[in-house]
Parts: structure tokens; C-alpha cells; sequence
């Protein structure tokens, strides 16, 4: 039987690139889209998929809060293993078409904003619109929906091009008119979650979340400094709304170690009774 694991769909959108990485190597897996992040976190809750793969933090745009908020209280999932993507937006339109052509853009608004630089000053005078995701731009390119509304409203005919990926131009067979058009460095971070999380390796990570209660001086200080005092190194620190009263916050940490090592063993035993609330959200190899 084959195993089903989930991503964030369309099919197309660099969701689709990071499970298609992931899943070299491994026998008798499927690929499913999932059309929110909810539902997929769901499905693989409820034991409908085995694992999920979903896009969990951007070097541009930051966290996605989602998939942070559900991990706390809505889901009993583990962090599997990180995939790490490195981002090349191109500009995507019907064959033949020329950049200068182009009165029109569409693509997901996380995508329009990383490729600002480019499309101000290459396509200054085009009209910018939003999609639900890249790949749900293309297709819309390669319908053209947009240019058929517009044409009708206003008379004229526009000329739209789609910002997206390599592998949404080849499925809906349009052609890339320019490449790499969004700023550099740009990474996005992909999760595979599931109910377990993954052996250690030597080479690991472990996230976390807690919640320090009720606010008082010195309080986070105070939990930071088990980590300091046995030199574990984290990675990552970000707060975020508990969604209760206002100044009440979730902490998420990054560090470098499995929870089955002794120090992250004996500091998370130490943290456990300075918090109100803690949930270990998995161990799992470095990207």
C-alpha cells in the first residue's frame, strides 16, 4: 500500500518541490494536495495522510503563523524532518510573449512583494494582481481568466504574465520570459509533520513551545538561562500571541541537540517546572 503524504497544494507551488525532495528515496509514497494549511494539518491529525508538508517560515516574510498556532493546541503532530528551498521566482506567460508586452501581473502577494525591485523597474506601468498562490496564478495566465474579465470591462486587451515556478510554467505549458526576478537569498523553510518525530542522529535539532504564565520580571530570563547555563545553542526565538489576554505569549525555541540527549533531557526537566505550559514539538535532523 502506498504511503500518502500531504502538501500544501496546488500542484506547482514550491509546497510541491520541497515533498518531491523529500520524498527521494522513498519507496512507495504519493504526493496529495490539500487546498489550506487546516486541512492538511488535520488530515494527517485525524490519520488520513501520514505525514504533511507544509512551508513554515520565509528569509523575506517571516513565519507562517498558521502552522505555529495549530502545532500548539490544535494538533498532536511531531516535526519529522526540515527541507530547506531555495526560492527563484520567474516571470511566467503564454509562449511568444514579449517582456515589453506585458501590461498585467498576477501571483500570489508574498511572491509580488519579493519581486517588487524587479517588476518596478522592468514593468513599471503594469497592473498588479493578487492569486491564492503562484500556481493558482499561472493557471489563470494559462486560462486567461484575467485578461477575458478586463477585456470586457475596459475594452482594451491586456496581456497577463504569472510570477511562479519553474514546474507550474511546464504544467500548464507557458513559457518562463525571465528568471530569478525576486530578491537575492531568498529561502523558504518546509516542515514534515507527523505523529512521530525522527531518531537521533548527531546532527539534530528540537523545537519547543511555552508559555511562561503570569507575567514577571525576570521570567523568560530565567528559562533562557537553563539553556545557557549547559551551553545549548538555540537558533531560534519568537514569540507569539496565545490568542487569550493581551500580553500573553507563546515562545517557540530552536535548538541544536535531540531530545533524547542528556543535557536537552535535564534542561527541558528544569524548564518544566518554571512554565505553565510546555509541548515538545519534535527532534529531527538539521536541514
Amino acid at each position: 500500500m502506498r504511503k500518502k503524504i500531504g502538501f500544501l497544494g496546488p500542484e506547482g507551488t514550491y509546497c510541491e518541490e520541497a515533498g518531491t525532495k523529500y520524498l527521494k528515496g522513498l519507496a512507495k509514497t504519493r504526493l496529495t494536495p490539500y487546498s489550506t494549511i487546516h486541512q492538511l494539518l488535520l488530515a494527517a491529525n485525524r490519520g488520513k495522510i501520514e505525514e504533511a508538508v507544509v512551508p513554515v517560515e520565509n528569509s523575506i516574510e517571516g513565519t507562517v503563523g498558521i502552522v505555529m498556532d495549530m502545532l500548539v493546541k490544535e494538533v498532536n503532530l511531531k516535526i519529522k524532518r526540515e527541507i530547506i528551498i531555495p526560492i527563484a521566482h520567474n516571470l511566467i506567460a503564454p509562449r511568444g510573449t514579449k517582456l515589453y508586452q506585458v501590461t498585467d501581473v498576477i501571483s500570489h502577494p508574498q511572491a509580488i512583494d519579493q519581486c517588487k525591485d524587479y517588476l518596478r523597474k522592468k514593468l513599471p506601468k503594469a497592473n498588479l494582481h493578487l492569486a491564492y498562490s503562484t500556481a493558482d496564478a499561472v493557471k489563470q495566465v494559462a486560462t486567461s481568466i484575467g485578461e477575458k474579465i478586463l477585456g470586457r470591462i475596459s475594452g482594451h486587451h491586456p496581456l497577463f504574465a504569472a510570477v511562479g515556478t519553474r514546474a507550474a510554467a511546464k504544467l500548464y505549458g507557458l513559457s518562463i520570459i525571465a528568471t530569478k526576478i525576486n530578491a537575492s537569498q531568498n529561502q523558504t523553510r518546509f516542515l514534515v509533520l507527523s505523529k512521530s518525530d525522527y531518531r537521533r542522529t548527531g546532527r539534530d535539532k528540537t523545537s519547543i513551545v511555552f508559555s511562561v504564565g503570569r507575567d514577571r520580571p525576570g521570567g523568560l530570563h530565567n528559562i533562557l538561562g537553563e539553556f545557557a547555563s549547559r551551553a545549548i545553542n538555540l537558533t531560534k526565538i519568537e514569540s507569539r500571541p496565545a490568542k487569550k489576554d493581551l500580553g500573553d505569549y507563546y515562545f517557540f525555541i530552536d535548538m541544536e541537540g535531540h531530545r533524547e540527549d542528556n543535557v536537552i533531557k535535564e534542561a527541558l526537566n528544569f524548564i518544566k517546572k518554571k512554565v505553565s505550559f510546555l509541548k515538545i514539538l519534535g527532534s529531527y535532523p538539521k536541514a
